[in-house]
Formats: structure tokens, sequence, C-alpha cells
């Protein structure tokens, strides 16, 4: 596993969103935004997930992962192996803050899994002469 480094770190918990991007088992790419994820630690990120449909199907055929973190000039991707999970304590420590914030904000939504995905590499994705170099 890779280390996230903490610049990305804190740019991933200050953004509200980031992009998944995942892929069928015939590299069909998909991707979708993910407005509740948390850092789990330095190689580790969760996703949650509300509305995963292909998504979902691509977890199963396809365990590896990529997301985008953007803000302005600010970019960097994090390529990673998925686990997906929607039971066990693991799942319930995340669903518990999840559906406390979607009803915080007036939702009636509730997470019915979610996606941690560990940090096999960190790239810049941001532009200028580093574009794509891998800093993790």
């Amino acid at each position: 596993m890779a280390k996230i480094p903490e610049n990305v770190q804190e740019l991933f918990k200050e953004v509200p969103n980031v992009i998944f991007a995942t892929a069928t088992a015939e590299a069909q790419p998909n991707m979708c935004v993910i407005g509740m994820k948390a850092l789990i630690d330095e190689e580790t990120v969760y996703l949650s997930d509300q509305y995963f449909k292909k998504t979902l199907a691509n977890l199963k055929a396809n365990e590896k992962v990529a997301v985008l973190i953007l803000k302005g000039h600010d970019a960097y991707v994090i390529h990673g192996t998925a686990r997906y999970v929607d039971e066990g304590p693991e799942f319930e420590e995340q669903k518990a803050w999840v559906d406390a914030a979607f009803e915080a904000k007036g939702f009636p939504v509730r997470a019915k899994g979610g996606c941690f995905v560990h940090a096999d590499a960190v790239y810049t994705s941001h532009p200028g002469e580093h574009a794509g170099d891998q800093i993790s």
C-alpha cells in the first residue's frame, strides 16, 4: 500500500465531493460523484454507497479503482484496491455517521454500503511539468 501524502489527505477532507472511477471486468469505465466520504488513515479512504448501481456491479467484478480529488488547479488521483462492505462492525460504524449527516440535512437517505479504498499509488493530476507524476 501507498501512503496518501498529507497535503492530499487535507484536500480530500476539504473538498465536498470526489470522483470515483470503477471499471467492469472488460475494462468499461464508470465514474460517479461521492459526497459522503472519510479519510480512515494515511493509506485508506471510505466512500459511502447510497445509490451505487453500475459502481457496485463493477466493484464486484474488478477491485481496482481510482479516486480523483480536485479543487481549482490542485488535483490528485488515488489508484487503489477497493473492499466493499454492507454489514458488520466496520460498516455499522461508517453507516452511523453517514445516516446522521443525511438526517441533519433533512434528507431521507441511508447508507446501504460503502467502499474502503486502500491506496496503491497516488499521482498528481494538475497542470504543469509534474502532471501525472507518481508521488506515493
